[in-house]
């Protein structure tokens, strides 16, 4: 894309610049997005810490408070009611700001403090039975297990706010380090408030400690006293907070107070069972140092809480910061590609379509200005005094085309002169010379003398290298307009050849001549065009016939190495011992009219032209063809084509299994010919093949004949004065007749080209027939325009493929199944004909297409192909119609009905034909199981 444009490459630049930018500033943006995130959950950790510290505490605080009432209140149901609200208001709020936070295991711990809080309410039932008894009897020993769950409740909050510290110490190390103070406040208050509970029942009842409880109380005291140490070095730095510092100040300075009257006490105990301390003293003796030392821990967290906001806040403000200077940058970029636009990209486009006008030399529309004094402008201008010197080239060229054209127009004229010259040249060449074979053949047939016999050969001769001449000059014009086409059918290698030794072998024994044929490892079927290259080969053969004296000749077949899967490379060799060709000639010898030298066309005749096609044939195939020669030596030419491997010779027939034909009827002939040498040959020809004959001397009479009377065919010459061929198709086919309008009309044509034969379906007519033309010919036409070749076709020996192919259904599916098939076809037949001649008469396309192409599937299936491709020509026009863009209703009327008048002829025939040829199939069966040894 950016070798095309240079303005996309310098925006793509700026933008890479730009998007890189945004890219590192939404990186930052993130990053300080990710901390504003982080600061939301510290404040969010260290809000619920507090709560919860503040619950752990007031809970504890108030476990003191509801014994003290219980030992000094003669009712304390009120104070212990309002102890009970107080503590479930605390593990209200410390649950609330729990389910807020987010930490690890959080969902845990809150279960294990609604557990604790359960086992609670469970155990107030047993303080409310103490609260029952006199006040000298109450004895706080037996509420310990409420007591426990207060303990519990406590300790599972403490967990929590933990949790919660933990969480926070894994986030800033600033509130990591005030979450350890807030800690340690509550461990000394734990370390110092707990053996205050433990010790109560024992100062009431001046009762010593033992050894161990002594040990235990002044471990506990050595605990808080050794957190206060590490509190005052931790904070003892500079920089710390003043507020907390004073705060160790006075919590140490409370709690050592407390520790030196309670050591008194605890240490003056003498068992006498007087009370050491009223309850209610020595609960305040514990109580009155927790508030100095709980008020550590609550600076402690209000200090992280604020930090925790400052950060977010900080956050916020650089998240804000990024998006601002991420908006700038676009802004930047945004202004930057507009300048670019229009100081590059919009004149460069300009350029680009000002360009693109002058090389499609539109050079009316001057240059437009840059508009600024850079480069572009100096383009600009450049491309200006380019585009005025293309403007006075084109005067120039202008000249230079108007003769070109006028060139162009004379050589296409000449072209099409020389069109004219060979189709007019073919068909006054072709016109006697039909006349002089045609009454050859009849003279042919009459008793004549030896010598009579030589001299009707040797018009026989002339004529024949006369058509041949004729054949290569027009073969030579049809390659050199690209008109030739080549067929790709199946074919017998081995079948060509020897059609071709059958041919050519009596003419080399007639010349004193040995002929001989060597084939090796041929294919048994190809894929290719028999007939071109039977005619390369019959040229060279016949050359090598014709330019030798003595030896023989030799045409030899052998298969390659290398070619593709599924093809085979021949190679053909045809060697003789002739004259030979001279060195300076060998080169020159597939030249279009050229021989070896001037002597070889007046002792041989010819025109020079059969090795230029053969070799234009062998091309177009995609082979190669090459000659070896020396004078005196003979000649070695040798064809090298790939054809592709064709499918499996049908199986044949058992001999004798169709062994019949069945004779052409006698025709009532009409023949419109204007030349009388060519029409007494034709009206000879077909009288004596049976047929009455009606001649016309031109098109209007054969018309004017044709309305009045019944004709089994008509033959007509398509060049003709008045009325040629062409239209005398159209004038019968127009009649108002219901029959006279259907009858097959056969083309007598001297130019047999695929463009005029089509012309000739096109006007209506059945078949054709080229000039000059043999009389059996003539009476395959006759055949086959009358569908009487059908029945030869379903009556011949083993060659016929319709009988291996019913013979095929039969060994296939058995003779019960294949009768039925063929019993299908001549029931539905009728009736696919008339859906045909429905759809045709209402000018329906694609359900006369629809039925020609049921017809054309089920005579397949029955090995009737001739009617088969008869359908399929008829399937094809009519979807070319349906296709094609809405004609003349007349026209549509004319093509589907054309075809089926030549379905409605051919349909009679065919199932006459198929039954036949199942029949003989059937007697043929049943001759092979009489004679066993006949049948294998």
């Amino acid at each position: 894309m950016f070798r095309h444009s240079l303005a996309r490459l310098v925006l793509m630049l700026q933008w890479t610049a730009i998007l890189a930018v945004v890219a590192i500033t939404f990186l930052l943006a993130g990053r300080e997005w990710l901390a504003y995130a982080d600061a939301g959950r510290i404040v969010g950790l260290t809000r619920a810490d507090r709560v919860l510290f503040a619950a752990t505490a007031g809970i504890r605080f108030e476990n003191g408070v509801t014994g003290v009432a219980v030992l000094t209140l003669d009712d304390p149901a009120a104070a212990v009611e309002d102890s009970y609200r107080k503590v479930d208001a605390y593990y209200a709020d410390a649950m609330l700001s729990v389910a807020e936070a987010d930490f690890e295991g959080r969902d845990a711990l809150l279960a294990a403090a609604r557990a604790a809080h359960d086992m609670l309410a469970d155990r107030r039932p047993m303080l409310d039975a103490l609260l029952a008894q006199p006040l000298a009897e109450r004895d706080m020993a037996a509420a310990d297990p409420w007591l426990m769950a207060m303990y519990e409740l406590a300790g599972r909050l403490a967990d929590i706010s933990v949790a919660a510290t933990n969480a926070v110490r894994m986030l800033d190390p600033t509130v990591a380090e005030l979450a350890y103070v807030r800690q340690s406040s509550y461990l000394i208050r734990e370390r110092f408030g707990r053996p205050c509970s433990a010790l109560r029942p024992d100062v009431q009842r001046n009762q010593p400690l033992d050894r161990d409880r002594m040990a235990a109380w002044r471990e506990g005291i050595g605990a808080y006293r050794a957190r206060w140490e590490a509190l005052a070095e931790q904070l003892g730095r500079p920089g710390a907070p003043p507020q907390l510092v004073e705060d160790i100040r006075n919590g140490r300075a409370a709690t050592e107070a407390a520790q030196e009257r309670m050591d008194a006490i605890v240490y003056g105990l003498d068992g006498s069972g007087v009370p050491a301390m009223a309850p209610a003293d020595w609960s305040h003796l514990c109580t009155d140092a927790y508030g100095p030392v709980l008020a550590l821990g609550d600076h402690a967290l209000a200090l992280a809480v604020g930090h925790a906001e400052t950060r977010r806040a900080e956050a916020w403000r650089m998240v804000t910061a990024m998006a601002a200077l991420s908006l700038a940058c676009l802004l930047l970029g945004g202004l930057s590609i507009l300048a670019v636009r229009r100081r590059l990209t919009v004149p460069m486009r300009r350029m680009q379509a000002t360009i693109g006008r002058l090389s499609r030399q539109e050079f009316d529309e001057p240059v437009p200005a840059a508009g600024h004094p850079d480069e572009m402008g100096a383009i600009a201008g450049a491309l200006e005094d380019l585009r005025a010197g293309a403007l006075a080239a084109r005067g120039l060229q202008r000249q230079l085309d108007e003769a070109r054209s006028q060139e162009i127009a004379r050589a296409n004229e000449a072209n099409r002169a020389k069109t004219v010259f060979l189709a007019t040249m073919s068909h006054e060449i072709r016109t006697p010379l039909n006349g002089i074979l045609g009454m050859g053949q009849l003279l042919g047939d009459s008793p004549l003398s030896p010598q009579q016999r030589q001299w009707l050969d040797g018009i026989f001769q002339s004529g024949s290298l006369l058509l041949a001449v004729l054949n290569d000059v027009l073969d030579y014009a049809k390659i050199e307009a690209g008109r030739m086409e080549l067929e790709c059918t199946p074919f017998s290698p081995e079948a060509l050849l020897r059609s071709i030794e059958a041919s050519m072998a009596p003419q080399a024994v007639a010349r004193g001549l040995g002929y001989r044929s060597a084939m090796s490892g041929l294919p048994p079927r190809l894929q290719g065009d028999p007939a071109k290259l039977g005619q390369v080969l019959l040229n060279l053969v016949g050359n090598a016939v014709k330019f030798t004296d003595r030896g023989e000749v030799v045409v030899s077949v052998r298969r390659l190495d290398g070619a593709a899967a599924g093809r085979a490379l021949l190679e053909f060799v045809v060697s003789d011992t002739g004259i030979g060709i001279a060195p300076q000639a060998l080169e020159h010898v597939f030249d279009a009219f050229t021989q070896s030298d001037s002597s070889i066309t007046r002792r041989f005749g010819g025109t020079g032209l059969g090795l230029a096609i053969s070799r234009r044939i062998v091309e177009a195939m995609g082979g190669t063809i090459a000659a070896a020669s020396a004078p005196g030596q003979g000649s070695r030419f040798t064809v090298t084509v790939e054809f592709a491997l064709g499918p499996p010779a049908p199986a044949a027939l058992p001999a004798g299994g169709t062994g019949f034909a069945a004779p052409m009827p006698a025709l009532a002939v009409l023949l419109a010919e204007d030349n009388p040498v060519n029409a007494a040959a034709a009206v000879a020809m077909l009288e004596r093949m049976g047929h009455r004959v009606t001649h016309a001397g031109d098109g209007l009479a054969a018309a004017e004949l044709a309305a009045r009377h019944d004709y089994d065919a008509v033959l007509t010459d398509l060049a003709m004065p008045g009325l040629d061929g062409f239209g005398l198709a159209r004038r019968i086919r127009g009649l108002p007749h219901a029959t006279r309008c259907e009858v097959p009309i056969i083309a007598v044509t001297a130019t047999v080209s695929a463009e005029r034969i089509e012309e000739c379906y096109a006007a209506g007519m059945t078949g054709f027939v080229g000039k000059p033309f043999h009389r059996d010919e003539l009476r395959d036409a006759l055949a086959a325009a009358i569908g009487a070749e059908g029945e030869e076709e379903a009556a011949a020996p083993p060659p016929s493929r319709r009988g291996s192919l019913l013979e095929e259904r039969a060994a296939d599916l058995g003779i019960e199944k294949a009768g039925r098939i063929v019993a299908l076809f001549v029931d539905t037949a009728p009736a696919l004909l008339a859906e045909a001649m429905a759809a045709a008469a209402m000018r329906d396309c694609r359900s006369f297409g629809d039925a020609a192409h049921r017809l054309k599937g089920a005579a397949g299936l029955v090995g009737l192909h001739r009617f088969a491709r008869l359908a399929a020509q008829a399937e094809r026009d009519a979807a070319e119609l349906a296709e094609s863009e809405p004609p003349e209703a007349g026209g549509v009327l004319d093509a589907l009905h054309r075809h089926a008048r030549r379905l409605a002829a051919a349909t009679p025939r065919a199932v006459a034909g198929l039954r036949l040829a199942w029949s003989a199939m059937l007697s043929a069966r049943a001759a092979g199981s009489d004679n066993p040894s006949r049948a294998r």
